[in-house]
């Protein structure tokens, strides 16, 4: 963002400079653009991996200075456009990687006008990442740390006046440097040809002369039949009263009680407490009003009184996950075996490599994980899925999650509810061991199973 910033900054400094050394006789022109991009990603190597490339469209807009070369039918024009490119590709099993950059572009054209409709134009283009993302079978991902952030453009096209102050430009854009890179290891330059349609602006012509017109004072009146005049009411429209300039007597608390009446009028009140709000004479939380207990600290959600405990576990029964069975607060009111056992079905649920798909040793730990749900049905379960450093950080977390999802989906498909269970990935973000040793790596590829409240 700091060099995007720069770079910007350096560009308006220049745009400045040329414009204050411009004569009046040049006839130097600014003016908007907007329209499509029709881009694609092009492979470095020939057909890899069975990958295909198709366009996508995106949109363009922004802005034009053109410079005159004196009186020659040359000119120097730059611009300053937020541009979409990216492309849609699809590998050899058919499925679907769609990308989407998104740059700030800055064209340098310089522009020959073979008469006054007609102009041809060639030069470069410098862009400046802003944001870039993916939509693959996953969902949607935020990839602009894994694409290049500037990028290098040969450009050449047509433009064609339609009317004197409309102009409908096409270019081809063709980028020199290798953009992003997919598994395993394919890299991709951008391509693409714009379409627009802008609209230049003219110096505005000079207002006339004002004349001085002598306009006799108004007579003073009283528009609201308040008692107070126009000129020295600040509210001339709507009845007041003098202690307020004319204006209405307020309700600063906004509780329907007007501020001369209003015994607290900086906290919202009732009228049987002359606009006071209600004590709460425990300081629970619950006003006294609604207090079953006004004398006895206790919980919003119990009225004011304290949370009951079935168990005598020590832990309120509205976060007791198992309100029946003793256990310790850590381990959110449930017995220290259910934590053991969820941390033995964690260690025996399996994948096939680099899928999210279960192997069948995994189904008998995972009904014994139903039973545990069933036996404590309150009870909510995290369901956290980890991977090692192999691949990339975009990849292993769209892996981690697909495969904590895949646990989520085979629970609710036995009756548990989805509004008790929680998927998340987090990729190679937490190891618990080294992964420089295969021994490491394997335990970092894992599934955990958590209570939470």
């Amino acid at each position: 963002m700091r060099k995007f910033v720069s770079l910007l900054t350096s560009v308006s400094i220049l745009s400045l400079s040329v414009s204050s050394q411009t004569t009046s006789k040049q006839k130097l022109s600014v003016g908007i653009k907007s329209g499509v991009n029709v881009s694609r990603l092009k492979f470095n190597e020939k057909n890899p991996d069975g990958f295909t490339s198709d366009p996508r469209t995106g949109f363009v807009a922004g802005a034009f200075v053109t410079y005159p070369v004196a009186k020659s039918p040359f000119s120097i024009q730059a611009e300053f456009l937020y541009s979409s490119m990216g492309g849609d590709l699809t590998n050899a099993l058919n499925e679907s990687q769609n990308f989407r950059f998104n740059y700030f572009s800055i064209p340098g054209l310089i522009k020959y006008q073979f008469s006054k409709k007609l102009a041809a134009f060639a030069g470069a283009q410098v862009d400046v990442m802003l944001y870039a993302k993916e939509n693959n079978k996953f969902g949607e991902f935020n990839i602009t740390q894994s694409v290049e952030e500037f990028d290098f453009y040969a450009t050449l096209g047509l433009e064609w006046w339609l009317r004197k102050d409309i102009v409908l430009n096409g270019r081809y854009m063709h980028g020199f440097w290798e953009v992003h890179t997919i598994p395993p290891g394919v890299s991709m330059s951008n391509r693409g040809v714009q379409i627009t349609l802008g609209l230049r602006f003219r110096k505005a012509k000079p207002w006339p002369e004002e004349k001085t017109v002598i306009i006799a004072p108004p007579v003073d009146k009283d528009s609201d039949g308040d008692g107070i005049f126009d000129s020295r009411d600040k509210c001339p429209t709507v009845p007041g009263v003098a202690k307020y300039e004319g204006c209405p007597i307020p309700d600063t608390d906004k509780d329907g009680i007007l501020d001369d009446k209003d015994k607290c009028p900086e906290l919202a009140g009732y009228p049987e407490l002359d606009g006071c709000p209600y004590p709460d004479r425990d300081k629970d939380g619950v006003t006294d009003n609604k207090d079953r207990c006004p004398d006895e600290p206790g919980s919003t959600k119990n009225d004011g009184c304290p949370l009951t405990d079935r168990d005598g576990d020590g832990v309120p029964d509205d976060i007791d996950r198992c309100p029946d069975t003793p256990g310790p607060a850590a381990n959110y009111g449930c017995p220290e075996d259910v934590k053991t056992k969820l941390t033995y079905i964690a260690k025996n649920i399996y994948f096939n490599t680099n899928k999210a798909t279960l192997r069948n040793i995994s189904y008998e730990p995972l009904n014994q994980l139903v039973d545990i749900l069933n036996k404590y049905p309150n009870a909510k379960l995290t369901i956290e899925g980890h991977t090692d450093n192999t691949g990339t950080t975009s990849y292993n977390i769209q892996l981690s999650e697909s495969r904590a999802k895949t646990v989520l989906s085979y629970l609710t498909s036995k009756g548990i509810a989805a509004n008790r269970l929680t998927a998340v990935g987090y990729g190679e973000e937490k190891p618990v061991a080294t992964n420089q040793t295969a021994e490491g790596r394997t335990l970092n590829r894992r599934v955990e199973l958590k209570l939470t409240e």
